[in-house]
C-alpha cells in the first residue's frame, strides 16, 4: 500500500510539473510534447525549416490533417513561438476548446458574424505588426485523408498595411491512413495500422501576398507533391514488403483464387523463392525483363514475386491485344523469356513462340532438396536477411523498376511504360489515405494485371499492405465476379464502366451487401449507369469515378466524399473525377503557351508527383515530350474548380477542329446517349478531313432503331452549337464498336474507319 501511494504521488507530482511547464512556457511545453511523441508513437520529418526567418512578422499558411498539427508546426519553428488560428467550431467542443485557449490559440469566428470577423482581422494585423509568427489554416477544418479541401480565402485580409510580412506555405503530410476525422461536429478516431505513424512537414519558399484562394491552394498542392517525390520512411520494394508480410503472418491468405480458395503467404513466398532460382538459371537476355503471360490467379502472383526476387523486372504481357501485337511489343522491349503455360495458350488459341517457357516444363526441374532448402531458408532467416539473400540487388532499392507495362495503344502502337517501386508505392499510400483503408478490406481482383490499375489493386496493394484479393480469371465473367463478391465478402470493387454494366446485368441486390466502395476508371462514367447501380444497391452506394493512366501508376484522382461517414455513399461532385490524391498535384495549362490557367479555365491537364513514370523504354524523345519539369502531360483537356475538383472535357485527340473551333467528341456522344435514354454505349463520335471546314464529325452507331434524322433534330432542340451537330449523312451503322481489352475505345481503329469512308 505504501509503495502504491509513493507511485501515485510521483505521478501526481509529474502531472503538476507538466502543467506548470505548459502554463509558464507554452512553447517549451509544446516542444516537450513534440519530443515525447516523436520518440514514441510518431516519426516526423521536417524540411525547409531554414526558410522561416529568425525575426520579423511571419504568416504560415498550412493545410490541416489532424489536431497534432499544432505540435508539428511548433516543432518546425523551434526558435519562435507560433500563434495558431483555429475555427470557432473546435472551441465549441469543450475538451479541445479548453486546451486551445490554454495554449493561446486565436479563435476564428463564424463568417456570419461580421463584427466578430472585423475584430479578428484587427487582432491578427496587430499581432503581425508586433513581429510575431501566425499560422493560418485556410481550409477551416481537418482533412483526415490528407487531401486539400477548399481554401476559403487568401491571406490579404490578415496582413497589416505597409508591413513586410513573410508569407510561407507549409504542408503537413501523413504517410498512411487517417488519425481523426470530423464531420457535423462528430469525431471518429482511426487507430494507426502500424507504429510509428509518419508525418512530414515541409516549409516552402516565400509567396506573394496577393494570391487568390485557388492559387494559394495550388501552391500547397505542389509543395505536397514535391515532398513525396522521394522514398518515404520505412518504404520497401513490393517483393520485400511481401516477404515481411509472409514472415509476420505466414498462415494468412491474401492471394485467393475465387474457384479454389486462397494460398497461405508462406506457400506463396516459398514458391516465389523457388521460381526466382529457376529464373536465374534460364537465359533472360540482357534487357533485365522477364515476361509474364497468365490471367489473374495465385500462380501469376508467384511468378511476379519470383521475377522480382530474381532481381529482374516483370514485363506483363497484354494478351487482349492479340498474339502478334503482344509479341511485337515484348520483342521491342528486349524480352527474351516469357513465362506462361500450355493450358492458358490453348485458351487464347495462341501458338507457342520461341521466347516462351512453359511452367509445365519448369515444375520437374524443382527437386525435393531444392524445395527443402527454400522452406528452411524461409523459416529460419529474419525477413531482412532473407530478402537480402533472395534478391541482393533489389531487396531495398525502391527506385528500381517494379514492372514494365504496355499501354493500351488506343492512339497508336503500344508503348512500354517503366514504373518503379516508388511510383507504385506512392500511389498505394495515397490510395490508402482517401479510401479509409482497413486490413479487413477485401478487393475484387477482376481487372487484368497487364492493366496498370489491375497490377496496383490486384497485386502490389496486397504485397505492401496485406489486404486480401479475390482473383477471377476473366474480367467479363459477370456471374463469377458477382458470386465471388458475395462468397468472400468483397468490400472494394474496381472496374471500367463497360465491365461494370455487364456486372450489373448479372447481379442480385444481396450480392452487393458487403461492398462499401465501387470505383470506375479508364472511360467516362455515364450518369445512367451510376443511377442504375445505386438503385440496385438499394440507394446505399454510389459508383464513384476515378481517373488515371498507366504512366501515372495509375490513379490520379477519385471523386470521393471527404468525410469517412459518407465515403462511398455518394460522389461529391457529379460529373467530376474528384480531387487529386494526397501527394499528387494537378494543374491546367494553356495548350498554346503552356501558362498555368486559373480556376474553371480549360486547358491541358498535367500531373506532378511520385507517381510519374520513370519513362518510356528506349524512347527518350517521346518521354521528354510528355514529361517536362516533373509534370506529365496527360493529353486530356480539363478544368479545375475553386474547390480543387477536376472536370475532364475530353482528350486532345478526341476533338475536331471545325471552322477554327474545337468540338469535343465526348460531349456530342453524351448528348446523343441522353436523347436515346440508353445506359449502353451505342454511339461513338470521331472526325475525318473536310476540304471546306478542316474536319467533319462522323457518328458510328450499333442499334438498329437509331434514326439519324431524329437524332440531328434532337441535337438542335438541345441547342448545341451548329458546328457540334453532325449531318445525318455522316452517321454510319456498324456491328460493334472498336473496344480494346482494357475496356477503352480503340481510337486508332476508329480513325482508320472514319478515313476509310467515302
Amino acid at each position: 500500500m505504501q509503495i502504491f501511494l509513493y507511485v501515485l504521488g510521483a505521478i501526481l507530482l509529474l502531472g503538476a510539473l507538466i502543467l506548470a511547464i505548459f502554463r509558464l512556457c507554452p512553447r517549451f511545453g509544446l516542444r516537450c510534447a513534440a519530443f515525447l511523441l516523436r520518440h514514441t508513437f510518431f516519426r516526423i520529418r521536417i524540411a525547409g525549416a531554414e526558410n522561416i526567418p529568425g525575426s520579423g512578422p511571419v504568416l504560415l499558411v498550412s493545410n490541416h490533417v489532424s489536431l497534432l498539427d499544432l505540435i508539428w508546426i511548433q516543432s518546425a519553428c523551434k526558435r519562435r513561438r507560433v500563434r495558431f488560428m483555429v475555427h470557432q467550431n473546435f472551441f465549441d467542443i469543450k475538451p479541445f476548446g479548453v486546451l486551445l485557449r490554454f495554449f493561446g490559440v486565436i479563435c476564428v469566428p463564424d463568417s456570419r458574424h461580421p463584427k466578430a470577423m472585423r475584430r479578428f482581422f484587427t487582432y491578427c494585423r496587430l499581432t503581425l505588426r508586433k513581429g510575431e509568427v501566425l499560422c493560418f489554416f485556410p481550409e477551416g477544418g481537418i482533412s483526415g485523408s490528407g487531401g486539400l479541401m477548399r481554401f476559403r480565402s487568401g491571406v490579404a485580409p490578415l496582413l497589416p498595411p505597409g508591413n513586410q510580412t513573410t508569407i510561407l506555405p507549409l504542408r503537413i503530410g501523413m504517410l498512411r491512413g487517417r488519425l481523426l476525422t470530423a464531420s457535423d461536429n462528430t469525431f471518429r478516431i482511426k487507430f494507426p495500422h502500424s507504429l510509428p505513424v509518419d508525418f512530414n512537414v515541409t516549409v516552402g519558399k516565400p509567396i506573394a501576398p496577393d494570391l487568390t484562394a485557388f492559387q494559394l491552394r495550388q501552391k500547397l498542392s505542389e509543395l505536397g507533391a514535391d515532398a513525396e517525390l522521394g522514398p518515404q520512411p520505412g518504404e520497401l520494394p513490393i517483393h520485400t514488403a511481401f516477404i515481411k508480410q509472409a514472415k509476420k503472418h505466414p498462415f494468412r491468405k491474401i492471394y485467393i483464387d475465387a474457384e479454389t480458395g486462397g494460398v497461405a503467404n508462406f506457400t506463396i513466398m516459398v514458391r516465389s523463392i523457388v521460381l526466382s532460382r529457376l529464373i536465374r538459371s534460364l537465359n533472360t537476355g540482357n534487357s533485365g525483363y522477364v515476361g509474364a503471360l497468365l490471367p489473374n490467379c495465385t500462380i501469376m502472383t508467384s511468378i511476379l514475386h519470383g521475377i522480382l526476387m530474381s532481381d529482374h523486372t516483370p514485363a506483363v504481357i497484354n494478351f487482349s491485344s492479340g498474339r502478334d501485337v503482344a509479341l511485337e511489343a515484348a520483342r521491342r522491349a528486349g524480352v527474351s523469356l516469357i513465362l506462361t503455360s500450355r493450358k492458358f495458350l490453348a485458351k487464347l488459341d495462341w501458338e507457342p513462340a520461341p521466347e516462351m517457357v512453359m511452367l509445365e516444363d519448369l515444375a520437374p526441374k524443382v527437386s525435393p532438396s531444392f524445395k527443402r532448402a527454400a522452406i528452411l531458408k524461409s523459416l529460419l532467416l529474419p525477413w531482412r536477411t532473407l530478402a537480402r539473400r533472395v534478391a541482393p540487388t533489389s531487396a531495398f532499392n525502391v527506385q528500381r523498376e517494379a514492372v514494365l507495362l504496355f499501354s493500351s495503344g488506343s492512339t497508336g502502337k503500344p508503348k512500354a511504360v517503366m514504373l518503379t517501386h516508388r511510383n507504385i508505392n506512392c500511389d498505394i499510400f495515397s490510395f490508402w489515405r482517401v479510401i479509409d483503408w482497413s486490413i479487413h478490406d477485401v478487393i475484387a481482383g477482376n481487372l487484368p494485371m497487364f492493366h496498370a490499375y489491375g497490377f496496383m489493386t490486384g497485386f502490389a496493394f496486397m504485397g505492401v499492405g496485406g489486404t486480401p484479393v479475390v482473383y477471377v480469371t476473366n474480367p467479363l465473367d459477370s456471374a463469377g465476379i458477382m458470386a465471388s463478391i458475395a462468397k468472400y465478402k468483397v468490400t472494394l470493387l474496381t472496374a471500367t464502366p463497360t465491365f461494370l454494366l455487364s456486372y450489373i446485368r448479372k447481379a442480385k441486390p444481396e450480392q452487393l451487401n458487403s461492398l462499401r466502395l465501387v470505383v470506375t476508371g479508364a472511360e467516362k462514367l455515364r450518369p445512367e449507369l451510376s443511377k442504375r447501380f445505386r438503385e440496385l444497391s438499394g440507394a446505399r452506394l454510389d459508383v464513384v469515378e476515378g481517373y488515371g493512366c498507366t504512366e501515372l501508376s495509375p490513379i490520379v484522382s477519385i471523386n470521393l466524399c471527404n468525410s469517412i461517414f459518407r465515403l462511398g455513399k455518394r460522389a461529391d461532385h457529379p460529373g467530376s473525377i474528384g480531387m487529386p490524391l494526397p501527394g499528387i498535384h494537378t494543374r491546367v495549362v494553356d495548350p498554346e503557351t503552356g501558362v498555368e490557367m486559373g480556376e474553371n479555365e480549360s486547358g491541358r491537364l498535367q500531373v506532378k508527383g511520385g507517381t510519374v513514370m520513370k519513362g518510356y523504354l528506349n524512347e527518350p524523345g517521346l518521354t521528354a515530350q510528355v514529361i517536362q519539369d516533373g509534370y506529365y502531360d496527360t493529353g486530356d483537356i480539363a478544368k479545375i474548380d475553386r474547390e480543387g475538383y477536376i472536370y475532364i472535357t475530353g482528350r486532345a485527340s478526341r476533338f475536331s477542329k471545325i471552322g477554327g473551333e474545337m468540338v469535343p467528341h465526348e460531349l456530342v456522344e453524351q448528348t446523343i446517349s441522353r436523347l436515346r435514354g440508353s445506359e449502353d454505349r451505342e454511339v461513338v463520335v470521331t472526325g475525318r478531313p473536310d476540304a471546306r471546314r478542316g474536319e467533319r464529325l462522323v457518328v458510328f452507331y450499333t442499334p438498329e432503331d437509331l434514326n439519324p434524322t431524329e437524332i440531328v433534330a434532337g441535337l438542335r432542340n438541345e441547342k448545341l452549337p451548329n458546328l457540334w451537330i453532325p449531318k445525318a449523312e455522316d452517321f454510319c451503322k456498324i456491328d460493334k464498336l472498336p473496344i480494346l481489352g482494357s475496356g477503352k475505345l480503340d481510337l486508332r481503329k476508329l480513325k482508320e474507319m472514319a478515313e476509310g469512308l467515302e
